[in-house]
C-alpha cells in the first residue's frame, strides 16, 4: 500500500502536478502558499504545497520526471486525500507544424513505458478521464485557448525516439511524445480519481536534428498555465 505523502494538514480535492519548478518556486516566495507536507525519496523532497483559486484551497506539488516516479507521487497524493488532478508540462512535437508552447489536450496515451502494464490490462493505448477532458475543453473554449486535442506517445527511452518510432506513433494519432502521461492515466483509473494533463509543444523530435526551440519565449506561458490549471483544477 502506498504511504500518504507526509500531509500534516487535510488535503483538498483537488491538486495541480506541474513541472515547471520556477512557477512554484516564485509563487512560494510571493507568500502564495502553504506547505502541508512533502514526498520524500532518496535523492529529492517534494513539498506539497496548497494555494487558494476563487476562495477554494487547491494543491500545487512539483512532478517527478519519468513514468515511475510520477506513479508513485499520484499514488502518494491520493493516499494523501487529493482525488481531482490536472498535470502541466511541456512535450516533444511529432509534427513540425505544431508550434512551441501550442497547448495540447490528450485523450489517450499510447503505452511505451512499463508502469501502466501493472494497473492496467495490456492494451495499445489508455484513455484519459473523460470528465477531465471535458473540463479543460470547456475552460480553454471559456478562455479563448486555442489547443489541439489528439494522442501522446509516452516513453521509457528519451534516446530510443528513432525516425521509425516516431512515423509509427504519428501515424496513429500521435502528436507529442513524453515520458510520464501514460502511467498517470493508468493509475487514475486504477484508483478511481480524475485526472487530465494540458503539455505545451516544446522541442521538435520530427525532424533528423533535435530542435530544442529555445528562441520561443516560455516565461509567461508557464506562468500562465499554471494559474489555469489551478483555475480548472478548483472547478472540477
Amino acid at each position: 500500500m502506498p504511504h500518504a505523502a507526509r500531509v500534516t494538514k487535510e488535503a483538498p480535492e483537488a491538486c495541480v502536478i506541474t513541472f515547471f519548478r520556477e512557477v512554484i518556486e516564485r509563487k512560494r516566495q510571493a507568500g502564495e502558499l502553504e506547505q502541508i507536507g512533502a514526498s520524500r525519496s532518496e535523492t529529492v523532497d517534494l513539498p506539497v504545497y496548497v494555494t487558494e483559486q476563487g476562495g477554494a484551497p487547491v494543491g500545487l506539488v512539483a512532478g517527478y520526471v519519468g513514468a515511475p516516479g510520477s506513479a508513485a507521487l499520484l499514488e502518494e497524493l491520493i493516499t494523501s486525500g487529493f482525488r481531482k488532478f490536472i498535470v502541466c508540462g511541456g512535450a516533444g512535437v511529432l509534427r513540425r507544424e505544431i508550434q512551441a508552447v501550442h497547448l495540447v489536450v490528450p485523450y489517450a496515451a499510447l503505452r511505451d513505458e512499463g508502469v501502466s502494464y501493472h494497473y492496467a490490462p495490456p492494451s495499445r493505448e489508455i484513455a484519459c478521464s473523460p470528465e477531465a477532458v471535458a473540463a479543460i475543453e470547456r475552460a480553454l473554449h471559456r478562455e479563448n485557448i486555442p489547443f489541439l486535442k489528439a494522442k501522446t506517445w509516452t516513453t521509457d527511452a528519451i534516446f530510443r525516439e528513432t525516425r521509425d518510432k516516431i512515423a509509427k506513433c504519428a501515424a496513429e494519432g500521435c502528436v507529442t511524445v513524453e515520458m510520464e502521461t501514460a502511467a498517470l492515466f493508468a493509475v487514475a483509473q486504477f484508483q478511481k480519481v480524475t485526472l487530465g494533463q494540458i503539455p505545451y509543444g516544446g522541442d521538435d523530435v520530427s525532424g533528423l536534428v533535435w530542435d530544442r526551440r529555445l528562441d520561443v519565449p516560455r516565461d509567461a506561458v508557464r506562468a500562465g498555465l499554471v494559474d489555469l490549471c489551478l483555475k480548472i483544477a478548483a472547478e472540477m
